[in-house]
C-alpha cells in the first residue's frame, strides 16, 4: 500500500503525535507498505531543519507565512502531492488542526479512502450538556471529520472526545505504540557521563513544558520528597513556554541543586535517560488522552506514577502497573514517589509488570496489525 500519514505536528514540532507518526511509519515501512509524511513548513523551523527532512516527508507551504499552528496549508498545493502520488490510503493525524481536515477533505473530492485519528481528549469531554450543542456550532469541524471514512480513537477518552462531533459506528479505539526493542535495550548517550554522578534517586519527566502537563506540581512535590531522600534530583526534559516559569519556581523554592532543566533530548538518546531514572512521573492535569511517555518509561522497565485523569487510567492500573495520584496534589504525588523509592520490592513488581504490559498490548507491531486491518477493510469498501 502507499500511504500518506498527514498532520500538523510532525519534526521539527516535537511531541506525542510526532512520535506517534514517526512510529508508525517505520512500522508500516518495516512491512513493505510505502509512507508519506505530509505536515506543513514552519517558517520558524530551527536550523537544523535541512537535516530533518526525508526522502518520506513531503512540507507544504501555509496559507500565510505565520508560525501559528491554526494556519492551514495551500490546498492547491496539498491537492498536486495527492494527485502525484496516488496514494492509496490518506490517514490524517489529529482531529482539530487544519492540515489533518484539509487532507481528508480533499481525500474525498479524489475519491480516496481517508482515515483520521483522534488523539485529543478536551477538558470536561463527558459534559454531554456543554459539547453537543458545541460541535454544532463549530460546524466546520463536525462537517470536516465526518468526511473520513473511519476515525481512529487512541483511547476511550478519546472516543469520548471525538464523539460529539461524529457517529458512533464510525469510531475505532486504537491505541498509542511504542518500540519495545528500542526502549529496552542499550543506546550510546552522549551526555550520559553528566548523569553518572547521581547515585541517589533520579525523578524523570519528558514531554513539552506546557501548563497543561502541571510540571510545576511536580517541582512543587520535590521538598516533601527531599524531606526523606534529600539527595534526590528531578530531571525535566522538553522545550516549553512554562521553561522560564518552572526555572523561576525552581530558584524561588531553592532547588537548583535538586531539579535540571536539560531541554531538548534526541529521541535516540531517550532509552538511555530513562534507563539512568529510578521513577517516572507524568503529572499532567487535563487534556491528557494517552502519554506516550508512559510506554516509553514502561518499556525501559521503570516504575511510574502520573496523574488519574483522561487516558491515563486506562494504561495504569494502579498499584498493579504505576501508581495514580490526585490531579494538581502535590503531597499525593510526592507520597506514591516515596512509596517507590522507600519499597525496591514494590518498585520492581510495578516495573515487571509494566513491561509485561507493553510487551503484549502496545508494541508497535501489535498496533499496527490493527492499523492495516483498518486499511484493508477501508478499501475494501471502495
Amino acid at each position: 500500500m502507499k500511504i500518506a500519514l498527514c498532520t500538523d505536528f510532525f519534526f521539527p514540532i516535537v511531541g506525542g503525535i510526532s512520535s506517534h507518526i514517526a512510529g508508525l511509519a517505520s512500522e508500516l515501512e518495516r512491512r513493505g507498505n510505502e509512507v508519506v509524511i505530509i505536515s506543513k513548513y514552519m517558517n520558524n523551523a530551527p536550523k537544523n531543519f535541512q537535516q530533518i527532512k526525508s526522502r518520506r516527508v513531503v512540507y507544504t507551504k501555509p496559507l500565510a507565512s505565520i508560525p501559528i499552528l491554526l494556519m492551514p496549508p495551500i490546498s492547491s498545493e496539498m491537492k498536486k502531492v495527492f494527485t502525484k502520488e496516488k496514494f492509496d490510503i490518506i490517514h490524517a493525524h489529529h482531529a482539530f488542526t487544519p492540515t489533518s481536515l484539509l487532507s481528508i477533505h480533499i481525500a474525498k473530492k479524489l475519491g480516496i479512502p481517508a482515515i483520521l485519528t483522534n488523539h485529543t481528549t478536551f477538558l470536561v469531554y463527558d459534559r454531554e450538556k456543554i459539547w453537543v450543542p458545541l460541535s454544532y456550532i463549530l460546524y466546520p469541524f463536525r462537517k470536516y471529520i465526518n468526511e473520513a471514512d473511519l476515525i481512529i480513537a487512541v483511547s476511550n477518552s478519546a472516543t469520548n472526545s471525538i464523539r460529539h462531533f461524529t457517529r458512533d459506528d464510525k469510531i475505532v479505539i486504537v491505541p498509542n505504540g511504542v518500540d519495545v526493542n528500542f526502549f529496552n535495550s542499550d543506546h550510546n548517550f552522549s551526555n550520559k557521563a553528566t548523569y553518572q554522578a547521581y547515585d541517589d534517586p533520579i525523578i524523570l519527566y519528558v514531554g513539552r513544558l506546557v501548563y497543561c502537563k502541571g510540571i510545576h506540581i511536580l517541582v512543587k512535590a520535590m521538598p516533601y520528597i527531599l524531606k526523606d531522600f534529600p539527595n534526590t534530583h528531578l530531571i525535566i526534559v522538553g522545550e516549553g513556554y512554562m521553561k522560564k516559569p518552572i526555572e523561576l519556581f525552581v530558584k524561588n523554592l531553592k532547588l537548583e541543586k535538586n531539579v535540571s532543566l536539560i531541554g531538548f533530548v534526541p529521541y535516540e538518546e531517550l532509552p538511555n535517560l530513562y534507563s539512568l531514572s529510578h521513577v517516572f512521573v507524568l503529572p499532567s492535569l487535563y487534556c491528557e488522552s494517552f502519554g506516550i511517555t508512559l510506554l516509553e518509561a514502561m518499556a525501559s522497565g521503570k516504575p511510574v506514577v502520573a496523574s488519574k485523569i483522561g487516558g491515563i487510567p486506562e494504561i495504569i492500573e494502579n498499584e498493579k502497573t504505576g501508581l495514580l495520584f490526585k490531579r494538581g496534589d502535590a503531597m499525593d504525588l510526592a507520597s506514591k514517589v516515596l512509596n517507590i523509592l522507600n519499597n525496591h520490592n514494590f518498585a520492581q513488581t510495578l516495573a515487571c509488570n509494566a513491561q509485561k504490559l507493553v510487551m503484549k498490548k502496545y508494541d508497535w507491531s501489535i498496533i499496527v496489525d490493527k492499523i492495516e486491518t483498518l486499511y484493508e477493510y477501508i478499501l475494501s469498501i471502495y
